[in-house]
């Protein structure tokens, strides 16, 4: 009887111990489902973040088209650009045919400052690297870098829609323009994604080679082949907009931004 009782107790022993064991599987389980949520790196947040950043490089080229084609040979973005038009200004050529010395030496300075700022709210994320599937897409960090440029592009649609756009305004909003844009490169430099630039594509251009001997790999080549199309298509629609809809131009930009922030604090900033 005693060796009966005490087998009974054995094995309710043993299966209480087996649904612990179960219950702390479930448990696991549930964490990682958690841990593994908006922010983790799957096939398809990856592509929702690769159209993020396409849409972010057509916001650029909007921009670059309205300051080059309205303001005269000036870029808010492209500060390679601005650099060849520094050279030629110190070379004694001047409007039309060269670049307005001042709106390039504020473009260049704004962007520097842009950089800066960026890099001073970036300094706390968590560091990023650009291999896939190890690490988060984006980062509330990033967002925070983007809304603060959005803030910039905003004072530049204001001044755009209401004043004269004197030589005065120009200033301010060539100078907004390039901290905008400023502060876009280090957020997405920050993400050290492969293959993409939003705001400059020469580096972008130069790797098309490697695309066509398979240095690249595929993700990391549609990153690059749509941030040349994204900047293609926004200057098109950024001249195209100057000549039918000019007062509204400098819109566009702002709603792209402002998407793209959406978007990715609803679908790939991770849970707290």
């Amino acid at each position: 009887m005693g060796s009966s009782r005490a087998l009974a107790l054995s094995v309710v022993q043993r299966e209480q111990g087996r649904r612990a064991a179960t219950s702390a599987i479930l448990i696991d389980i549930k964490q990682r489902d958690t841990s593994m949520g908006k922010g983790s790196v799957t096939p398809a947040r990856s592509i929702i973040r690769d159209w993020l950043l396409v849409a972010l490089s057509f916001s650029t080229g909007v921009y670059d088209a309205i300051c080059f084609l309205f303001f005269g040979k000036v870029f808010t973005a492209f500060q390679t650009g601005n650099i060849v038009f520094l050279g030629l200004a110190f070379g004694g050529i001047r409007p039309p045919a060269g670049p307005n010395l001042v709106y390039v030496v504020i473009s260049l300075g704004g962007f520097i400052v842009g950089g800066a700022l960026a890099m001073r709210i970036l300094r706390k994320s968590r560091p990023q690297t650009h291999t896939e599937g190890k690490d988060t897409l984006w980062s509330s960090r990033v967002s925070v870098t983007l809304a603060a440029g959005l803030a910039l592009q905003i004072i530049f649609l204001v001044v755009w829609m209401t004043t004269s756009r004197s030589t005065e305004m120009i200033y301010i909003m060539v100078a907004t323009g390039a901290m905008s844009m400023g502060m876009q490169m280090n957020a997405i430099e920050s993400l050290q994604v492969q293959g993409v630039s939003t705001t400059a594509l020469t580096v972008t251009v130069g790797l098309l080679g490697a695309v066509a001997t398979r240095s690249l790999t595929l993700p990391a080549a549609r990153r690059m082949i749509g941030g040349i199309m994204g900047v293609t298509f926004g200057a098109f629609l950024g001249s195209l907009m100057l000549s039918h809809a000019n007062l509204y131009a400098p819109l566009v930009p702002v709603l792209v931004t402002t998407l793209v922030i959406a978007i990715a604090s609803r679908t790939l900033i991770p849970r707290r």
